[in-house]
């Protein structure tokens, strides 16, 4: 609870809580971001930075439903 004066009295109130599903914070958090255009290539070569440089590990990173959430587009490895 969050304490509040207004003209010399405690005024208690509560704060609000809201459950957020992840598909809609990551639409809210769209929204406000600007759109950057992304090259595969760049998607590939920050998978591997990020991994460690594991060719299956990267494959499922940029593949997984979160990066399709997050460009839009399903990437799909073949070989």
């Amino acid at each position: 609870m969050a304490k509040t004066t207004q003209r010399g009295q405690v005024i208690r109130r509560k704060a609000r809580q809201m459950k957020v599903t992840t598909a809609r914070a990551v639409k809210g958090a769209g929204r406000s971001a600007r759109q950057v255009q992304v090259t595969l290539g760049d998607l590939i070569a920050a998978a591997f930075d990020t991994v460690g440089g594991e060719v299956k590990k990267v494959a499922q990173v940029v593949s997984s439903k979160d990066m399709t959430v997050a460009t839009g587009k399903h990437i799909v490895f073949v070989g």
